[in-house]
């Protein structure tokens, strides 16, 4: 089979299986990305974003590509927690579905690799980190950003065509794919002290604001505190959701 057609191939069976979880009240089509696993980026990853995240040949050895793919949250979804005092309830069950969905569609992909002779590895979508020390191992943002599906923002959000409420999965593979090239779409309005701050202004925690003025990112630990209080308020759990600092952002949704 050709690199074109395995490409093809596999962006179609991603998209199917985010089309067969059938909500497409909370889900939109879904992006798809290829990036080489020697891509200087990916080697230099502990550089870029820490010495605890993995290189992709400590996920699989001898790995040629990672594929990364982003689902798009619906306009409903994406507005959802910037106009309730707490987390949507519609945010945080496309939140939860997702994650369960991804490890089904990483694992179809696989197989679907391995079905053609390749290696293939999965990884995790939630945090895999220990609560007392809020770092992964592998971050699928990061992998998205390589694969030209989008741009990191001031508060560490990605920015992709289809706007900043998005999900990220991604997987490895010993097949040697074409990679999908830089991001070319539009870019956070709050990059280099730019005039928006909506996304830190409405952070119930102030995390992005202490990390923007020069302290530690701490969003998770904190953001415990502020689910705490939702949970007393209202007596259910959205599984440490939050987005507010997307939902405000003026590109959250992109048509």
């Amino acid at each position: 089979m050709s690199e074109i057609k395995l490409e093809n191939k596999i962006i179609e069976l991603i998209r199917q299986m985010v089309a067969d979880i059938g909500r497409p009240d909370l889900f939109r089509e879904p992006m798809v990305g290829f990036v080489s696993a020697t891509d200087p980026a990916l080697l230099n990853i502990k550089e870029i974003v820490g010495p605890w995240h993995d290189l992709p040949d400590d996920q699989l050895p001898g790995a040629k590509t990672i594929i990364a793919y982003a689902v798009p949250s619906t306009r409903e979804v994406a507005l959802d927690p910037g106009i309730s005092e707490f987390s949507g309830l519609s945010w945080s069950e496309a939140y939860i579905l997702i994650n369960e969905q991804f490890g089904v569609i990483s694992e179809a992909v696989a197989d679907y690799l391995r079905s053609l002779g390749y290696e293939a590895s999965t990884v995790k979508a939630t945090n895999d980190y220990d609560p007392s020390d809020p770092v992964s191992s592998w971050s699928h943002r990061t992998m998205a950003c390589a694969a030209g599906l989008g741009a990191f923002g001031m508060n560490r959000i990605l920015l992709t065509r289809k706007g900043s409420a998005v999900r990220y999965c991604s997987l490895l593979t010993t097949a040697e794919l074409r990679p999908t090239g830089p991001y070319d779409g539009p870019v956070c309005l709050g990059l280099d002290k730019g005039p928006c701050r909506l996304c830190l202004d409405a952070c119930p925690v102030n995390a992005l604001t202490r990390w923007y003025e020069g302290g530690k990112f701490d969003c998770q630990s904190l953001q415990d505190v502020y689910h705490q209080r939702m949970i007393d308020k209202l007596s259910i759990d959205t599984a440490g959701t939050c987005g507010k600092c997307i939902s405000v952002c003026p590109l959250a949704y992109i048509d």
